[in-house]
């Protein structure tokens, strides 16, 4: 909630516009006039000015600009810039364990839907991996393609739900400039002892590590599954993963799995 102290001719016209039926009373006339206001802005060019002058998440960025991540990561790169998504350290990617929980945030969910990493992860969800996502998720912004997303995930019982509604964020966590999704997501994690929250956002991971909570990259789904899975399958799943844009340094997927890829 926000307090908007409006008085004299401001507040004469609008209440002549409640009386006139236009609008039902003073706040929705507030509110329809901030939206006009944001509707004249350029709202990916002050998404892409707060992404450079904060820590604020692509996601959170995504949001903000009501853009999607195709678009919003298309318009960084004509801006020259590159979305900190991937890997960007060798912490990044670990061995995954069975019988622990891990939890997905919408990014990871979206990466995995779209480089086919599903189809890996459903093998480790077959071994008795459990993959979490906060059900707020089911309405975030992206509608259509979550919910073919989310429909494909949890009818192949590839991941469960948890009710957000019942995570204690905490007053830091709160002020962060996350997702609620992201949110909701670190906290539990946070709360569930042993669990690891999977995310490609760098400032996300650094956030949940902040907090005490383990982070790592989808990757760490083909690095459990690296016995199985041949060169030809890892250098397609990372020129499907690069295409997005999520930035894999070459050198680094050398250093993790002991191969050359190019």
């Amino acid at each position: 909630m926000v307090d908007v102290e409006i008085s004299g001719i401001l507040e004469e016209r609008l209440r002549r516009l409640v009386d006139l039926g236009i609008y039902s009373s003073l706040s929705e006339a507030v509110r329809d006039a901030v939206r006009r206001l944001l509707d004249q802005m350029d709202l990916r060019n002050l998404a892409l000015k707060l992404y450079t002058l904060s820590e604020a998440s692509f996601q959170y960025i995504v949001e903000f600009a009501d853009s999607s991540f195709d678009d919003m990561a298309e318009y960084f790169i004509t801006k020259g810039y590159m979305p900190l998504i991937g890997l960007e350290g060798p912490d990044d990617v670990q061995l995954l364990t069975p019988g622990k929980k891990y939890i997905l945030d919408p990014l990871t969910i979206y990466i995995v839907f779209k480089s086919n990493l599903y189809k890996h992860l459903a093998k480790l969800a077959q071994r008795g991996y459990v993959f979490l996502v906060p059900d707020s998720a089911k309405n975030w912004s992206e509608v259509l393609i979550s919910r073919r997303m989310l429909h494909l995930l949890e009818s192949r019982n590839l991941v469960e739900f948890f009710n957000s509604e019942v995570v204690n964020l905490g007053l830091n966590l709160a002020k962060a400039q996350l997702t609620k999704h992201e949110q909701y997501a670190i906290a539990y994690a946070r709360d569930t002892h042993g669990a690891t929250l999977i995310t490609e956002d760098f400032r996300t991971r650094g956030y949940a590590r902040s907090m005490g909570v383990n982070a790592v990259s989808s990757l760490s789904i083909i690095y459990t599954l690296r016995d199985s899975i041949s060169v030809g399958e890892l250098r397609e799943l990372i020129y499907y993963l690069k295409s997005i844009p999520v930035i894999i340094p070459i050198e680094l997927i050398k250093s993790i799995w002991g191969i050359d890829i190019v």
